[in-house]
């Protein structure tokens, strides 16, 4: 059972308890959760506030001293569970949040999508209810983003699902994880991993993506259900120094963990028996996704890679050591894969240093061992040739949904 001092849902305290929860992730940010969930219900003509909270796991705070740990609650055994009035007056007062750890992921994406929909729409109700500091304007801003985002993919009328979220994640550039169809029953899943310049904002152009590669898929087996992702859930290089960031592999290896994690959590959402799982990795994201899967990590997980416009695949040195069937798209035009090349002058400094410089192998390169995939002719040019892999009626999105439904002879 919960306690929660006996002011704790009166008057000011309690909006501020709840704005904080909602702010800072967390079992304590269920609680803001819980209201969102249950006012739904209400509305809807049921309840369960009760039964809400109850299930929540709210941590141990510290002890107080004096005066304060007088007036804290207590449970029968003396142990001390949950915020007290002192810890509420604190957030009334704008003290720092106790720290807290980060809520158990649901089993189903359903479930994870209700439970992130109700925190975003906590966020976006406390941050529109104050005064903001110039990072929550950019943070409303990003927030309302993806709210639109997410209200124009429910349009079409397909299955969306808030997969993963948290605004506040990577300095405020925030974790945005959005499937197009139902990542519970799908046969077929795809999951997009974007580079350099990629925050939660970007939801709308990486979403896109994977809205096409889901269609395409679609039309390209129509027999078996799909899902995509558009994985925005590592720190991606953006801003003022991504033009250094994205030399070198740090925030590709951080990325990597992240990946694998997410990957392992959609292979263990579905029951479905011959379900096929392709990670797409596109720019920056292909050397996070080469990473992700370094000595086989991935093996068991995923059933393909596909490496799109990929500037170098960090440590790996050819698809054996990937243990999965490898798939490269590269444009002629394309000058992204440039920018990672470790020959020449890096080449040099590399082993003579001993040191880790540029991106790694080319994994279009014949001595890397990866199918190549087809791309359009003269298309496009430049940095166009680069974002253009996931265009409607590109032949590389073709060759992508191939890939993702099983036909590999069709992606050739």
């Amino acid at each position: 059972m919960v306690v929660i001092g006996e002011t704790a849902w009166r008057g000011t305290a309690a909006d501020a308890y709840a704005g904080w929860a909602a702010r800072e992730g967390g079992a304590l940010r269920e609680l803001a959760v819980a209201i969102e969930l249950a006012e739904r219900e209400i509305h809807a003509g049921g309840g369960g506030l009760a039964e809400r909270l109850a299930a929540i796991d709210l941590p141990a705070a510290p002890a107080l001293d004096g005066a304060d740990a007088a007036r804290s609650p207590e449970s029968e055994g003396g142990e001390r569970w949950g915020p007290g009035r002192a810890e509420i007056d604190q957030v009334a007062l704008g003290a720092p949040s106790l720290p807290v750890p980060r809520p158990g992921r649901p089993r189903s994406a359903a479930r994870r999508d209700e439970e992130n929909r109700a925190r975003l729409a906590a966020d976006l109700r406390a941050l529109r209810g104050k005064r903001r500091s110039r990072a929550e304007r950019a943070e409303l801003e990003m927030l309302e983003r993806l709210s639109a985002r997410l209200a124009e993919l429910d349009r079409t009328g397909r299955t969306v699902q808030l997969f993963d979220y948290d605004p506040t994640a990577f300095g405020g550039d925030g974790i945005a994880v959005v499937a197009i169809g139902d990542l519970d029953t799908a046969q077929n899943v795809g999951v997009v991993v974007p580079g350099m310049g990629t925050t939660a904002a970007s939801i709308g152009d990486v979403s896109a993506n994977a809205v096409h590669l889901y269609d395409a898929a679609a039309r390209a087996d129509p027999a078996r259900s799909t899902a995509t992702v558009a994985w925005i859930g590592y720190d991606a290089p953006s801003g003022r120094a991504s033009p250094f960031e994205v030399r070198n592999r740090a925030a590709a290896r951080q990325g990597a963990f992240r990946l694998q994690d997410d990957l392992r959590d959609i292979a263990a959402l579905r029951a479905v028996a011959d379900a096929r799982v392709v990670v797409f990795g596109h720019s920056y994201g292909s050397t996070t996704t080469a990473l992700a899967g370094a000595d086989g990590a991935l093996a068991g997980t995923v059933d393909a890679m596909v490496l799109v416009g990929s500037p170098g695949v960090g440590s790996v040195g050819s698809t054996a050591e990937l243990g999965v069937p490898v798939f490269v798209a590269r444009h002629p035009d394309d000058p992204v894969p440039l920018i990672g090349r470790t020959d020449g002058v890096l080449g040099s400094v590399r082993r003579l240093l001993g040191v880790e410089v540029g991106l790694g192998a080319d994994p279009s390169a014949p001595s890397f061992g990866a199918t190549p995939l087809p791309v359009d002719g003269a298309r496009g040019f430049g940095l166009a040739a680069h974002s253009g892999y996931f265009a409607e009626g590109s032949r590389s999105l073709d060759a992508f949904a191939a890939v993702l439904t099983g036909g590999s002879d069709r992606a050739r």
